[in-house]
């Protein structure tokens, strides 16, 4: 029989801190869906991050909620598994009304009998294709259930399968990805006739993103990662300008158990990027200004997103001297959609220099210092993993704003209950 199905990842629902941009997302994701419907798929994977936030606020959920209403109208059903933002380690996640109001499938469920994982399969009624996956956690930690997942029982399961993760794999991780948390290919269970991946943010395989390139599924290239839905920070519109999702079709053997799938990346160009690069090294503050300046005048920016990146060491003059405040206001005189500036890596002469990350996002950003301060601290009886875990765990619960309707007394108590039991305080022999 022929069967079609819709693959997304990484939609990231509310990431920017910037409305306009965050409305772009949005709107990446109706596109995203009503293409969906128009080709008539079978069903929908969302392979973890649906959301940028574990608990987001209304309006994201409400536009989630009106979106996969959407497809259920349409007997589209949506299969997928939590993400690392998705998760909530207190099951607080909102993903869980979702599921709740069946609007969303979680195939992640199963059993965990002392150290063992068993993982259930979903059948689709449609296609009898089944479906099974792991969620991930927060830092990658889900590497762990990984190693205790009983591979068997999944292995000799007969008929078609599919397997959801939400974790990047050794082997196929880029090389800019080089610090990102991995895990190696031999984890994944076998004999799956295809791998949904999330969590990567760019395509894999890249050929995929080349107009008109459909690629056939084999052993090669089985795990598929569209990236994510739309660009969700600064380095991502620099580098990719654009997101999509995946389109698998083909035809599937019961009898055999043979599948011959066929996967085409679906491009959502929801507004045009141009990018600008600026190295100021060896010139002054005045002459970076000017340049700017001319290279503006002479671009087309109308109704596009602008980002310019400024680098380098000065030969004389501050980095705060290059105003942004006045060039992202020339570029929207001239008509710019938005304009984002990062000179996070522009230094000067004047000043003694200091260390950067350049292109890394602020989580990566957090990730690394938290590991390299953990590093010089020592707690007894507390080793260092398990040290950085549990300051992401704080921040996590300190970063969490009050819900409207909760008393600050009530807010202030949940706050010091979590912060006993990240540290298992209270407990016998930890007073």
């Amino acid at each position: 029989m022929k069967v079609k199905f819709a693959h997304l990842a990484d939609c990231h629902l509310g990431a920017w801190r910037n409305e306009k941009l965050n409305n772009l997302g949005y709107f990446a994701f109706e596109t995203a869906i009503n293409k969906i419907i128009e080709e008539k798929v079978d069903f929908v994977i969302i392979s973890g991050d649906l959301f940028d936030v574990s608990n987001p606020k209304v309006d994201v959920i409400d536009l989630a909620v009106k979106e996969l209403k959407k497809l259920r109208d349409h007997e589209i059903p949506v299969y997928g598994v939590m993400g690392s933002h998705d998760f909530s380690p207190s099951n607080k996640s909102m993903l869980r009304p979702l599921i709740t109001a069946g609007l969303f499938n979680d195939v992640s469920q199963g059993e965990k009998p002392e150290d063992n994982l068993i993982l259930n399969f979903t059948l689709d009624q449609k296609t009898n294709i089944k479906l099974t996956g792991l969620r991930a956690r927060k830092r990658s930690l889900e590497i762990e259930d990984y190693k205790i997942l009983d591979k068997k029982n999944l292995e000799e399961e007969k008929g078609i399968k599919i397997f959801i993760l939400h974790t990047m794999l050794n082997e196929l991780k880029p090389i800019e990805f080089k610090d990102m948390e991995s895990a190696p290919k031999s984890l994944l269970p076998s004999n799956f006739h295809y791998y949904a991946g999330g969590h990567l943010h760019k395509t894999v395989p890249t050929e995929l993103r080349k107009e008109k390139t459909i690629i056939r599924i084999s052993e090669k290239t089985k795990v598929i990662y569209p990236g994510a839905l739309t660009p969700t920070n600064f380095r991502e519109l620099e580098k990719y300008k654009y997101g999509g999702f995946c389109i698998i079709s083909g035809d599937i053997n019961h009898n055999t158990q043979e599948a011959d799938f066929n996967v085409k990346f679906i491009p959502l160009k929801i507004k045009e990027i141009i990018s600008i690069d600026f190295n100021c090294d060896n010139k002054t503050s005045i002459q970076v200004k000017n340049i700017l300046k001319d290279k503006i005048d002479n671009l087309n920016v109308k109704d596009k997103i602008v980002t310019l990146r400024i680098y380098g060491t000065l030969s004389s003059g501050k980095p705060y001297e290059i105003k942004t405040n006045e060039i992202i206001q020339l570029l929207k005189q001239k008509g710019a959609y938005e304009v984002l500036i990062n000179k996070v890596a522009l230094s000067s002469r004047e000043y003694t220099s200091i260390r950067v990350s350049i292109g890394k996002t602020n989580e990566e950003i957090e990730n690394t210092l938290i590991h390299e301060h953990v590093q010089k601290i020592k707690i007894k009886d507390i080793n260092k993993k398990d040290l950085e875990n549990k300051t992401h765990d704080l921040l996590s619960i300190l970063g969490k704003e009050r819900e409207e309707g909760t008393k600050v007394k009530d807010y202030d108590e949940e706050l010091i209950i979590n912060f006993k039991k990240i540290f298992q305080l209270g407990k016998e022999g930890n007073d």
